[in-house]
């Protein structure tokens, strides 16, 4: 049911990221990539955010407190996203588990690589298509010297 909204909101996107065929390893690969993924993103607006307020506080004890404690937060989860992605698999290393296939931090940064191509970019880059409302490159003359 949830499948199909998504993939007529994103088409072909969804296919390559998420594929019937995918065996349970590669599943936990996405899973884990998009779960540093998006907390990586959420730190990082969650320390910009509350830092331009920081900023715009005034001095005002009761706007300082909540930022600092905000920001403060933000660095606790950015420090233990990092402990997760290099400490972990050593660990599970050590225990004997092979999770090499889809714990190791090179395959999640690839995974996650591949997720931003795959939304993002197309085969030549970015799609840049011109307004209907701007001109073209030849309204402007070519030594610029009647500027």
């Amino acid at each position: 049911m949830f499948i199909q909204p998504v993939q007529a909101a994103i088409g072909d996107t969804w296919s390559t990221i998420f594929t019937s065929n995918m065996a349970f390893g590669d599943f936990i690969l996405l899973a884990i990539s998009l779960f540093v993924l998006f907390a990586w993103v959420f730190s990082i607006v969650f320390i910009l955010w509350w830092g331009l307020l920081l900023i715009l506080s005034g001095g005002k004890d009761e706007k300082i407190k909540p930022a600092i404690n905000t920001i403060r937060y933000a660095v606790i989860g950015i420090v233990i996203m990092v402990l997760t992605v290099f400490v972990f698999p050593i660990l599970w290393w050590l225990l004997g588990l092979n999770v090499e296939q889809y714990a190791k931090p090179e395959r999640i940064f690839e995974k996650i690589e591949q997720i931003g191509n795959t939304i993002f970019w197309n085969s030549s880059g970015w799609v840049i298509t011109p307004s209907s409302s701007g001109g073209s490159s030849g309204d402007f003359p070519s030594d610029f010297s009647d500027l």
